[in-house]
């Protein structure tokens, strides 16, 4: 083996004294702070003492896309017991440093938390600490340089992960940023211990192998000394981590942190006995090399500094995949023509937009115009969206549908184009949700699709998101993700606004045959905010017409984890795969939010909004639940529509602007759904038993 080439001396000499022993490198995964901040240190420790090579300790956050049950709840539990920053996470490191551990440690985590911190910071402090490296789970290098390039100048390691769907030309890419070792992940899946590996194992290391010199780590699955010894033959390293967070739980509920620890250290013992090598294949020729990351020079994924794609490795290929296709159909004529056929003959558009002549006398200031997407096919203006990615899949060879929803109105024109199109359906939707939207979860169990209850974190859209990702990551080569919202990586944020943007061109076609002019203003509720790009995108550059969004204010932005005024009251982070604004804290969490609207209950929102926002051309403001039913009493007084909870925010939003306006000019509501899934809801609030 040659003479190390690189800078981290300790993540070297632990990959070099397992090769003397002809060993591979046993590495060790737990999460900071569970089951409690007094066990973490204790363990650290006590993987040392069983024969731990490398200790990956996990930064605890809200939203791990990538992970299992498992370690979802390890998250969860850490955060609830206050292990919910970067600088405990870094304590831990300090005191098992000062306590004797000498093994190398690497955090392992998600980027926001990163972000927050601040990545210079964060590399000082954590070299500081005796921290020796990162593992970044959604930080593909199209988004990392700064990050790579950041640790390699405090000779922290970045460690890149390479999946299954990694092509050969996208591993060449990966590897430039690694400097100590490759994790290999050795399924399309979550974390998690399974029954076997994979039967093309060997062939995936190989392939990599083919294209480095140095130590490959594989991980994702393994659960016992046969899995380790299977995996230590291809291989340099064996990466374990629910397994052993699962022995530690075999301790106990009442456990202390010496039994615990006893408990951690006595199974990686056992473990580590699978780590003997004898008949090695694929082995690391060389230890440490210098990084050369560099920043890609055409950003098509920005609106600004918004956007991106922040994804887990695994879904790499698929995004491409999708950005290709996508590119190809928006400019095919045939397909154009398709899902403008379907816009008309089953959709029912262009949907009509006419003058609300009482709502306006009401008013008193501007006339008050009313798109009607309420009247499109399933109730919303969601279908739109859905057709166009349901014929896009088809035209991918996804057969198989995963959709995620909040108010159930994108889940119900998602099963409803797979009826149609003869395509399997999986919904995912928030248990909360479930329960106060069970009108349309029937709808979409009656066109059959399988709606799954989703249990974990706050039980609204946002773990519905999650759930949906990490279904997706498992079975990536043959499903689609039918978003439903202008969020989360590029090109979803596009894709989405580009097929709700009929709405605005329909909007400004209806105007000048109606009134011959544009509108003055365009008011459209904002959750994640499809309806709201579709109706403004049109009018961007038309300076004259203000664009105005209305966010949930819920009881009120002064009110703690009490409302999803998002760009009111957010700040700029990354959450499921985009930089945008989201409701936080200080270190990167995602906190609790509220509305009486299923649809517009998310902390984050589609990244072109936070674009407009930041530039000044979108106006956004919230609107409380209270003020909310007062817009949906005024539409169905006024105008005899009952309009849905999400767009009552924006009835109540437009009538102020409108107030303010002078007589003779022309505001347009966007009416993106229909009441009737929020009746049930209302009459609760109201105490009326329907």
């Amino acid at each position: 083996m040659e003479p190390s080439v690189g800078f981290n001396t300790r993540l070297d000499d632990a990959f070099k004294a397992s090769k003397d022993k002809d060993e591979a490198a046993f590495i060790g995964f737990i999460t900071a702070g569970y089951p409690s901040k007094a066990d973490t240190v204790e363990l650290m420790l006590a993987m040392e003492a069983g024969g731990t090579s490398v200790i990956e300790l996990g930064v605890p956050y809200t939203d791990p896309q990538a992970d299992g049950a498992t370690i979802q709840l390890t998250n969860q539990i850490a955060i609830k017991g206050g292990t919910d920053s970067i600088k405990d996470v870094l304590g831990f490191v300090k005191e098992a440093r000062s306590r004797g551990l000498t093994i190398p440690v690497i955090l392992m985590g998600y980027y926001n938390p990163f972000f927050q911190y601040g990545v210079d910071a964060l590399a000082a402090d954590t070299a500081a600490a005796g921290g020796d490296g990162f593992i970044v789970v959604d930080l593909p290098p199209e988004e990392g340089s700064t990050f790579v390039n950041t640790c390699a100048k405090h000779k922290l390691s970045y460690i890149p992960l390479i999946a299954p769907t990694s092509t050969d030309e996208r591993i060449k890419y990966l590897l430039e940023s690694a400097s100590s070792f490759v994790y290999c992940v050795s399924v399309t899946g979550v974390t998690g211990s399974r029954t076997e590996l994979p039967a093309d194992l060997t062939d995936f290391i190989a392939r990599i192998r083919k294209q480095t010199d140095l130590p490959l780590a594989v991980g994702f699955g393994i659960g016992n000394p046969q899995q380790v010894n299977q995996v230590a033959e291809i291989g340099d390293g064996v990466v374990v981590g629910s397994a052993i967070l699962n022995a530690v739980d075999r301790a106990g509920e009442n456990a202390s942190p010496a039994e615990r620890a006893k408990a951690c250290k006595d199974f990686i013992s056992d473990m580590v006995t699978g780590a003997k090598q004898k008949n090695p294949a694929n082995q690391a020729k060389i230890i440490g090399k210098q990084p050369a990351a560099e920043a890609p020079e055409n950003d098509e994924s920005r609106f600004g500094e918004f956007g991106g794609q922040f994804i887990p490795e695994t879904l790499s290929e698929a995004f491409r995949e999708i950005d290709v296709e996508y590119k190809k159909l928006k400019v095919d004529p045939e397909f154009l023509a398709e899902v403008a056929r379907y816009r008309k003959e089953f959709v029912g558009g262009p949907t009509p937009l006419h003058l609300a002549p009482r709502l306006t006398e009401f008013a008193g200031g501007a006339n008050i115009w009313l798109k009607r997407e309420d009247l499109a096919h399933t109730g919303a203006h969601k279908i739109n969206n859905a057709i166009g990615q349901a014929l896009m899949a088809k035209a991918l060879g996804k057969e198989r549908i995963i959709a995620e929803t909040g108010a159930g109105q994108h889940g119900v024109a998602t099963a409803t184009v797979c009826a149609m199109l003869g395509l399997e359906c999986i919904v995912y939707m928030g248990e909360v949700d479930t329960e106060r939207q069970k009108l349309n979860v029937f709808r979409m169990n009656t066109l059959g699709a399988t709606v799954i209850p989703v249990k974990n974190g706050q039980r609204t859209l946002k773990d519905a998101i999650n759930e949906a990702m990490r279904d997706w990551v498992t079975n990536v080569r043959d499903t689609h993700y039918l978003i439903g919202s202008a969020v989360g990586p590029h090109p979803f944020p596009t894709i989405v606004r580009d097929f709700q943007s009929v709405i605005g061109k329909e909007i400004k076609a209806e105007m000048q045959e109606k009134i011959g002019k544009l509108p003055d203003a365009v008011v459209a509720c904002v959750g994640g905010g499809s309806n709201a790009i579709g109706a403004f995108h049109p009018f961007i550059k038309d300076e004259s017409v203000a664009l105005h969004g209305a966010e949930a204010a819920g009881f009120g932005e002064d009110v703690e984890e009490g409302h999803c005024a998002t760009m009111s009251a957010g700040t700029p982070g990354v959450l499921q795969g985009a930089m945008t604004y989201i409701i936080q804290s200080k270190d990167g969490q995602s906190k609790q939010s509220h509305s009486i609207s299923a649809g517009l209950d998310y902390v984050g929102v589609g990244p072109e909004h936070a674009w407009l926002k930041s530039t000044g051309r979108g106006k956004y403001a919230s609107v409380t639940d209270e003020q909310a039913l007062e817009g949906f009493d005024w539409l169905c007084k006024y105008e005899g529509i009952i309009p849905a909870l999400e767009t009552s925010h924006a009835v109540y939003h437009a009538v102020q602007i409108a107030k303010t306006m002078p007589k003779g000019s022309n505001l347009v509501i966007n009416l993106s759904g229909r009441g009737d899934k929020d009746m049930p809801q209302i009459a609760k609030i109201r105490g009326v038993e329907v």
